[in-house]
């Protein structure tokens, strides 16, 4: 809800971030993957019928990046790493904006040169990467039980 709520007014530096990619990001990589892809799909969907783009544009990015990260775990791939989650929100953050932007092109026409070279991604990018050193522990730590400890005695 903060996304399509309080975000869009606070525009900081003239950009929106991409709080719910940053959260599905490490959710996915803090959760079990059939988890992971239900927040997606609720958090996308909350987007997508609150937002003006193409229906379906943000459970698609969510679900397919969760699918991404249970992959790469399948695979054998180590996701602890700090980079990981780096990576991950940078791709989904170029991914998203070019699907915005594919969006907007065949919407209107043509792509104003202005919006596609103000440098915009750049800065969404850096927010994002921001958000997701903050949030990374805070997350973790929440899908954790939030510090409890469950012991099953025997």
């Amino acid at each position: 809800m903060l996304q399509v709520s309080l975000l869009p007014a606070l525009r900081p530096l003239g950009v929106v971030p991409n709080l719910a990619l940053v959260i599905i990001v490490l959710v996915a990589l803090n959760s079990a993957t059939s988890q992971a892809v239900l927040a997606a799909a609720a958090g996308g969907l909350v987007i997508d019928m609150a937002g003006g783009s193409a229906f379906g544009l943000w459970v698609g990015a969510f679900v397919l990046m969760t699918l991404v990260v249970g992959l790469l775990v399948r695979a054998g791939v180590e996701l602890d790493g700090p980079l990981v989650p780096l990576v991950l929100v940078t791709a989904g953050t170029v991914v998203m904006t070019l699907a915005i932007w594919s969006s907007l092109v065949t919407r209107s026409g043509g792509l104003p040169v202005s919006v596609a070279w103000s440098g915009r991604l750049a800065l969404e990018l850096v927010i994002n990467l921001i958000l997701t050193l903050m949030l990374r522990p805070l997350i973790a730590w929440a899908l954790s039980g939030g510090g409890s400890r469950h012991e099953s005695g025997g």
